[in-house]
């Protein structure tokens, strides 16, 4: 038998096959490496997300066993992130600019909040969780649609041109919990094309500026190191192919 870790990376691979989950995952180009080089990222989302997990698994570091809460922020000045080339061949790039602050939603509110971690980002990562999918909290009124909601009155304050990517975190949680994983999969698209939609519409007029959401795992590494890959890929490959984003930066 499998161990569970290596059979949920499995599922997770074949979740991801499927048409609707997989869409966004696109194949990678040699200017990403160039275009991603020094690029400042900023990291926010609800409490409990996985930010400081994902601070973690960025800098090669053990995820932490306690949830630690930081309304004051941690800058980090560079970490390094493998991305493997269509031809297999393994890159290093250099991501400058690191940002984890505290999910609660006077954190986020707050004058030295979410907005002065986001300024002078070039792409923000929006953490939330497969339950949170699940749930629909991206609904009207609901935690991850007031984020949105404050996203799109922060966008006309961030660098010009700054990009969104969602990560939905603790998609292993979600795999372990079925076995119709066919099903599981069905699921997992008609969810991320309501939050999609859901998006887009919140954002507009910035819609260009979203690059879509990855699902992941800060727990399961071989989840992650694909998912990454997959998401720094999307926004590389979503700013490059959208022809009216430069008009709306």
């Amino acid at each position: 038998m499998l161990p569970l870790a290596v059979s949920t990376f499995r599922i997770f691979m074949l979740l991801t096959s499927l048409p609707g989950t997989g869409k966004q995952f696109v194949r990678l180009v040699r200017g990403a490496l160039v275009w991603w080089s020094g690029k400042k990222i900023a990291v926010i989302g609800p409490t409990a997300s996985g930010k400081d997990s994902f601070l973690a698994r960025l800098q090669n570091k053990e995820i932490p066993e306690v949830h630690s809460n930081s309304a004051a922020g941690e800058k980090i000045k560079s970490f390094k992130v493998k991305l493997t080339l269509s031809d297999n061949q393994v890159i290093d790039i250099t991501c400058k600019g690191m940002i984890n602050i505290g999910g609660e939603a006077d954190y986020r509110d707050m004058p030295s909040g979410w907005l002065s971690v986001c300024k002078g980002a070039d792409v923000v990562f929006y953490m939330m969780t497969v339950e949170d999918l699940s749930a629909k909290r991206f609904l009207r009124g609901r935690r991850i649609r007031q984020d949105l909601d404050w996203l799109l009155t922060a966008l006309p304050e961030l660098k010009r041109g700054a990009l969104i990517h969602i990560l939905i975190n603790k998609i292993d949680q979600k795999i372990e919990n079925h076995t119709d994983y066919r099903a599981l999969g069905e699921e997992l698209e008609k969810e991320l094309a309501a939050l999609d939609k859901t998006v887009n519409d919140v954002l507009r007029p910035y819609e260009s500026r979203y690059t879509g959401a990855t699902l992941i795992s800060m727990k399961n590494k071989q989840i992650y190191t694909r998912a990454i890959n997959y998401a720094l890929r999307s926004v590389y490959s979503a700013f490059h192919e959208t022809p009216k984003r430069k008009k709306k930066a």
